[in-house]
């Protein structure tokens, strides 16, 4: 039997107020955020191998949520992806119905997000990953277009980070800064990008569906907690705990 490598999780981004130190770089890209699966493709011994954010997706257990099956079944069925180096990874965000809809163009369908080279351990620049997938015949992936190249200020993201969508006629999730050099990324939500009251209740809306998503089974009073921890890391000082209750009770009470 063949014995599954290490899993290669794909690594959490920080927020851009934890990472401000990414914007005194002139070698940066950014793309739009998008809010779908975070999915991986590797081979090995050839056979594709899928993996969710955590997991690889082999054993039943691991499909928690309904999309977990229909990628494994667009990888599997995709044979072009045994074109992949076997040092390579490839990262997707795979847009099935989440916390943001998407045009119905792009709705289950693979985006790819990075190329992860095993040998040198470092994220290959994704126009140069882009290149490569195309050269090794690699189909049925939707690439990002990059937004901005070189220099980026905190407004100019945060201006970025609430524009019109290319993907969804919801707006930009937000935004994803790279610097592949330095092999340093940072993320803006539209959301923490609008300092009014009304952006602040849609980022506690967003950021309860969101984690209801990746654990349907946690408690309300939890929740909270979890949410006022993950707002305090995203740079919102101001917001309280009874808040995000209060606005937890009101989604509740809507299901």
């Amino acid at each position: 039997m063949n014995k599954k490598p290490p899993f290669v999780k794909y690594p959490e981004i920080p927020h851009l107020f934890e990472n401000l130190e990414i914007l005194d770089y002139n070698n940066l890209e950014t793309y739009e955020k998008l809010d779908g699966g975070n999915s991986q493709v590797r081979i090995l011994d050839e056979r594709i191998l899928t993996g969710s954010r955590s997991n690889f997706l082999d054993r039943e257990e691991y499909f928690r949520f309904d999309w977990f099956k229909d990628f494994n079944n667009w990888a599997k069925s995709n044979y072009s992806l045994y074109n992949l180096p076997k040092n390579l990874i490839a990262y997707f965000e795979f847009l099935s119905p989440h916390t943001l809809k998407y045009k119905p163009e792009f709705e289950n369908r693979a985006f790819l997000i990075d190329i992860y080279d095993l040998n040198q351990r470092r994220f290959i620049p994704y126009e140069v990953a882009r290149e490569g997938l195309k050269e090794l015949d690699v189909k049925g992936l939707l690439f990002l277009e990059s937004l901005t190249k070189g220099s980026l200020d905190i407004e100019q993201a945060k201006k970025l980070a609430m524009g019109e969508s290319q993907y969804s006629d919801y707006g930009r999730e937000g935004i994803v800064i790279k610097d592949y050099h330095h092999q340093n990324f940072a993320k803006l939500w539209r959301t923490s990008a609008n300092p009014s009251k009304e952006g602040l209740i849609e980022e506690i809306n967003k950021t309860i569906l969101s984690l209801q998503n990746i654990n349907p089974t946690i408690t309300p009073g939890n929740l909270s907690l979890v949410v006022y921890d993950e707002l305090k890391r995203s740079g919102r000082k101001e917001i309280s705990l009874a808040e995000i209750k209060n606005t937890l009770e009101k989604i509740l009470n809507k299901i």
